[in-house]
């Protein structure tokens, strides 16, 4: 245990990639291969369900420092964040030097003989237990513990990150490394060995446990600047970026997975789709996004919300809440794999295997013929017109990469809706964060009175959170628990990516993805949006919103793949 308390502290304390990578690769050499399987769990995200919860757990700790409520909430109040509150008064409440022999357990005997078991086991027992490894265990031993109870354990590093560290541990490429990690898997000393295996001994898109996995996706990187800098247009097949769910669909045999970006299998919410996909012939893996309603003409992302985490969804729902996929690229097929052929020949080869079975719930991305880089400006802004988020710009003599690589896809968003609200309330972030006011509440006017609109926490440079946080609690007028409410004197920008009708808040609104753009210190309190102006963008881009003017599309054959050409008709935008 101490030994990833160790490692987690260093790499929390430092942003340096390269240092973090460095840090990684000498703690898995140094470590016995089960330890490194637990670590390395932790480290590309995945963690058990939750033990005990964050109330509880805070409450027996409570209980065993005697600490009144108030001091207790002033602390939490102070530091944000349940398991460093628990270590941090457990050490202030303890003068005796700990001898730890607990803490010489392993990070894999803590999991496997000790944490693990407490989900059969009663409270009492479990309190009994964990209040004991308090004593033997150091302050950020403590923390730690604390984090893998709750289920809230989280590392400051990429997956990317992860990978290269392992890689450099096994002489082998970060992709290969990449591949072996995806979907699902249980950490053991013998896991971990076998990542070590060399490169064509791994059989893409399948592990030796039989389970159909997916592939590492291929990420693309945000569009900085003008698209003129990618040079001729010709070079690069241009998509809409669909506002839907990424996915890979993995078939063998009559076997099918559906498998988010997130490496979460879904295939049991959305059983419409495997029913749907499951006659295409052949063994394949194929990269897309699941979309809400007909493909031709997807509804908002708002309308995927309720199929969303239902493992086993009722017909009723399923009627009322179709959904499409909408292929755009294939990863393999038939024992091969296509990720290293250029993007043209990938396009061809999933149109010859999707083609027979096209129709209203399965499509293919359709390709935008587009001839200069002002004419895609144009189709652009359309974007959200055709249920878009903007456009995709890939190279056409890309490979599929794993990860984020700049140069082979982009990502061309449009600008977020935006409204002018009120900063009205903050509270403590977590970790870093813990002790500045980075959770902020922001507010419109309903007739007189200023309503919540939005929560929001990104957005704002380190500079300007110290500025805010010390404004903050110098024009506090209320505090409720960790919250402090503030005098209204503070207009923002919000940004936000769609808007719906939500009777869970107290505006009416649910704004999806708020973040703030800007201050506005050109605007009075009494400048900000009203009520209507949500209701005015619900009527233009919300998920209820009708979409006139939509670009038809006529199907052109070019060689090799069919494209797009579009036709700009009355209340289109176009050249």
């Amino acid at each position: 245990m101490q030994a990833f308390a160790t490692l987690f502290e260093q790499l929390d304390q430092t942003t340096a990639t390269n240092e973090k990578v460095r840090i990684m690769t000498e703690f898995f050499r140094q470590q016995d291969p089960d330890t490194s399987a637990w670590v390395l769990f932790f480290l590309s995200g995945q963690r058990p369900k939750q033990i005990v919860g964050s109330t509880k757990l805070r409450r027996w700790a409570q209980e065993k420092v005697g600490y009144p409520d108030w001091l207790m909430e002033e602390s939490y109040a102070a530091v944000g964040d349940t398991a460093e509150l628990i270590a941090l008064v457990l050490a202030a409440g303890e003068g005796a030097v700990k001898h730890a022999p607990l803490s010489r357990l392993s990070l894999g005997e803590w999991m496997v003989q000790r944490i693990l078991p407490l989900a059969g086991m009663d409270d009492q027992v479990r309190r009994s237990n964990i209040l004991a490894w308090w004593e033997e265990l150091e302050i950020n031993e403590t923390f730690i513990l604390n984090k893998l109870l709750t289920g809230s354990l989280r590392v400051g590093v990429s997956e990317t990150l992860v990978y290269r560290a392992v890689a450099a541990v096994f002489s082998l490429s970060p992709a290969v490394i990449a591949s072996r990690l995806v979907g699902t898997w249980q950490p053991s000393a013998e896991f971990f060995l076998r990542l070590s295996a060399p490169a064509e001994e791994t059989q893409t898109g399948q592990r030796s446990d039989e389970t159909l996995l997916p592939l590492p996706f291929c990420l693309a990187a945000p569009m900085e600047g003008d698209p003129e800098e990618l040079g001729d247009i010709s070079n690069w097949q241009c998509e809409w970026k669909w506002d839907g769910i990424r996915c890979q669909v993995v078939k063998s045999g009559s076997r099918l997975e559906i498998w988010s970006r997130g490496e979460e299998r879904i295939t049991g919410s959305f059983p419409d789709l495997s029913r749907l996909l499951s006659p295409v012939s052949g063994d394949w893996v194929i990269d897309g996004e699941i979309v809400a309603g007909d493909w031709h003409r997807p509804d908002a992302f708002q309308s995927l919300q309720r199929r969303l985490n239902r493992k086993n969804p009722s017909l009723a729902l399923i009627a009322s809440s179709p959904v499409s996929f909408l292929a755009y690229d294939l990863l393999q097929a038939d024992g091969r794999s296509w990720r290293h052929h250029p993007l043209a020949e990938r396009r061809a080869m999933l149109e010859r295997t999707l083609h027979p079975y096209i129709g209203e719930r399965l499509g293919i991305s359709p390709l935008l013929a587009l001839s200069s880089w002002e004419q895609a400006r144009l189709l652009r802004e359309t974007s959200r017109v055709e249920g878009a988020e903007g456009l995709m710009l890939k190279a056409k003599d890309s490979e599929y990469v794993t990860g984020r690589k700049r140069g082979v896809w982009f990502k061309w968003k449009i600008d977020p809706l935006a409204i002018d609200a009120v900063l009205t309330a903050a509270q403590p972030g977590t970790g870093r964060r813990a002790s500045l006011y980075t959770d902020y509440t922001f507010a419109v006017w309903a007739g007189e009175s200023l309503i919540t609109v939005a929560k929001a926490y990104s957005g704002l440079t380190d500079e300007e959170i110290r500025e805010l946080d010390g404004w903050i609690r110098k024009h506090t007028r209320e505090r409720f628990g960790p919250v402090r409410m503030v005098e209204a004197r503070r207009v923002f920008e919000i940004g936000f990516e769609g808007i719906s009708r939500s009777d869970r808040h107290k505006s009416g609104f649910a704004l999806r993805f708020p973040r703030i753009l800007r201050e506005r210190t050109d605007k009075r309190v009494e400048d900000a949006d009203h009520v209507a102006t949500l209701e005015t963008l619900l009527a233009s881009f919300g998920s209820s919103a009708g979409r006139p003017g939509r670009a038809r599309a006529r199907a052109e054959s070019l060689p090799g793949q069919e494209q797009l050409q579009f036709e700009l008709g009355a209340g289109d935008v176009g050249s």
